[in-house]
């Protein structure tokens, strides 16, 4: 089985709902990052924010660092969130005995320090499972946000390299591929968090 393994798939299929439900309380030895989304009361996305991994296992006193908010008239986007807490998390993941990276894809990777940092993860020997933004999702929702076109660039290099490596998986939960990328994810989970 491949050590790295993201889950990908149209946005709303429930990648993160997955990935956080088969880890179970694993998750809370995981290093790396899991995102916050909160949502409008129609299902709408309002807010984005970035938190280390064992938040999602219920571990408190973590404070949440927003990087999208979509309450007011225009978007805001902070990407201090990622040159800061984004890198250091990405570094510390290698103390852990695997890394969640729950989401990647979007204008995060606008941000050279973690592009960076998430490169050194990636070719680290460490196992890690996360979530991967739909390619086209992430270009539309980063041309709505006004960002300039290295973000499509910099997605479409992600994209390249990972499915180029051959200690990496990309599983799709959209559609037909869903039951089988859900036994994917359990056999992953069988075989590396420890």
């Amino acid at each position: 089985m491949e050590k790295h393994l993201f889950l990908t798939g149209p946005l709303g299929c429930g990648k993160s709902q997955a990935l956080r439900s088969a880890l179970g309380p694993a998750i809370l030895g995981a290093g790396g990052f899991v995102t916050e989304i909160e949502r409008r009361s129609d299902g709408s996305l309002l807010r984005c924010s970035l938190l280390p991994a064992a938040a999602a296992g219920g571990a408190e006193g973590f404070a949440a660092h927003p990087y999208l908010d979509l309450s007011g008239p225009s978007p805001v986007h902070d990407n201090e969130v990622f040159r800061g807490e984004g890198v250091r998390l990405l570094r510390e993941a290698a103390w852990y005995p695997f890394a969640v990276l729950d989401g990647l894809g979007g204008f995060e990777l606008l941000i050279p320090q973690f592009r960076a940092a998430l490169t050194e993860l990636l070719n680290a020997e460490l196992p890690l499972v996360g979530v991967l933004m739909d390619r086209k999702e992430a270009e539309a929702l980063c041309r709505r946000l006004g960002l300039s076109e290295r973000v499509e660039a910099n997605i479409a290099q992600l994209w390249k390299a990972l499915q180029a490596d051959p200690d990496t998986r990309i599983a799709d939960l959209g559609g037909l591929h869903r039951k089988k990328s859900l036994r994917v994810l359990e056999q992953w989970i069988e075989e590396y968090p420890r």
